[in-house]
């Protein structure tokens, strides 16, 4: 392992887009071409660009560590053509820096489109961007990965939170903070009733106040409880796949705006709906077909009876992995649909059919990060297992200091304090540190 991956290994670094994939392993692959994601996929979220902006040296210098450790001899970065400040600041930092232009539609800023976009090359059926000699990485994981050269773990997170709060902007916070405590101090929600949603609107979850600031999170929404996401969102998988059964017209408008099958994956939304009828232990291609499923969430978007494919494909490929049944590798070639590129969802487009538009306003940055009384910090933030604590409650412990450590031999990344304190209790989940 090169000292680039060690520090990153160290340092504790994750995909921080969402997937959360430990970034030591992407950092020992061999490339051609590298790629910072700035292009901020779900809509509402400013954190990256505001990254971008702000700290342009940092995201440059994770980039060309992220170039350096994998071999790569050319360097992208990719925003979306609003995001004019952001760009300004790059080119300001580094006037040779190739920076590629998205427009605004959704999910642009998924590792799959940017390639066929920025380098025409179609990731193939299940596979990783590996597949076609590159590696993209989130810009905040790049400015967490040039601190990690200097010693720094990932300790805190820069994150989006909007809706029904008094001062919506971008925040950095402590790993572990509670959301009711941050929603707090950023002036408190501006409704008495409401629902937490986190992630974007597409993609996202329902989340209680109590749930934690991890490693991967993107994105606080502050909602009212009658908001139609939120009905939806707490719909039970019983209910959807009885409304799958019952309500779908087999249109297959899922299926014409599914950004995977559009690129030729064998991924075919309205027959999933079908194949339920049949039940979910079915072997079928349609369910094993789960596996090529992205769930950006624009199924859901273009059904006209608010049907959710994508609950049924997390639901169908659930049980797959339970019965270790795979989608068949192949080699065949990927055609891509003529009528790809005429229908991409424009972002202001999403945001409205969301019911969000009232809350795309400017995005401050709020640059004093939060000092919460404690955190709880999650054991899992990442794909692969959680970390084995290496602390005991009533130990005091520094911000910074390794406190979870990858199982032996696994697939995992270390966790650390982010903040001064003593370690108040643990459990199968999580440690919980209150600040001295």
């Amino acid at each position: 392992m090169n000292n680039i991956a060690q520090s990153a290994l160290n340092a504790g670094l994750v995909g921080a887009g969402g997937a959360g994939f430990p970034t030591h392993i992407k950092l020992q692959a061999s490339v051609a071409t590298v790629i910072a994601n700035g292009v901020e996929c779900e809509p509402l979220l400013a954190h990256d660009r505001t990254l971008m902006t702000e700290n342009p040296g940092l995201v440059l210098k994770g980039l060309d560590l992220l170039a350096q450790s994998v071999g790569a001899s050319r360097k992208i970065i990719a925003l979306k053509k609003k995001y004019s400040a952001a760009r300004a600041a790059l080119e300001k930092a580094s006037p040779k820096a190739e920076i590629a232009l998205f427009p605004d539609y959704y999910p642009a800023g998924d590792e799959v489109e940017i390639i066929k976009y920025l380098l025409n090359r179609t990731v193939p059926e299940n596979g990783l961007p590996l597949d076609v000699d590159t590696v993209v990485d989130n810009v905040e994981t790049l400015v967490n990965l040039a601190q990690a050269m200097d010693g720094f773990p990932v300790t805190q997170r820069t994150l989006t939170i909007c809706g029904e709060i008094e001062r919506p902007g971008v925040y950095k916070t402590p790993i572990g903070t509670k959301i009711a405590d941050l929603l707090a101090f950023a002036g408190g929600t501006t409704i008495p009733d409401y629902r937490i949603y986190i992630g974007g609107p597409m993609m996202g979850n329902m989340a209680s106040p109590e749930t934690p600031v991890t490693k991967t999170t993107t994105g606080i929404f502050v909602l009212p409880a009658e908001h139609f996401l939120i009905a939806k969102r707490s719909l039970k998988l019983e209910h959807i796949l009885r409304q799958a059964q019952s309500a779908c017209t087999d249109c297959r408008q899922c299926t014409d705006a599914c950004p995977r099958y559009l690129l030729g994956h064998d991924l075919e939304p309205h027959k999933i709906m079908r194949t339920v009828n049949l039940g979910l232990a079915a072997n079928t291609r349609e369910m094993l077909a789960s596996h090529l499923c992205c769930f950006c969430g624009v199924c859901e978007y273009a059904c006209p009876m608010w049907l959710s494919p994508r609950r049924v494909y997390e639901k169908t490929l659930s049980l797959l992995k339970e019965q270790n049944l795979a989608y068949p590798k192949n080699d065949r070639e990927l055609q891509e649909h003529p009528m790809r590129n005429f229908r991409r969802i424009p972002g202001a487009r999403i945001t409205s059919r969301m019911g969000l538009t009232k809350y795309n306003v400017e995005m401050p940055h709020y640059k004093d990060v939060f000092n919460p009384k404690e955190v709880s910090i999650l054991l899992k933030q990442h794909i692969g297992l959680p970390a084995e604590p290496l602390v005991k409650p009533g130990v005091k412990v520094l911000k910074g200091e390794l406190i979870g450590e990858i199982p032996f031999g696994k697939l995992g990344a270390k966790i650390h304090a982010s903040l001064d304190g003593t370690v108040s209790s643990i459990d199968r989940e999580k440690i919980v540190i209150v600040r001295n």
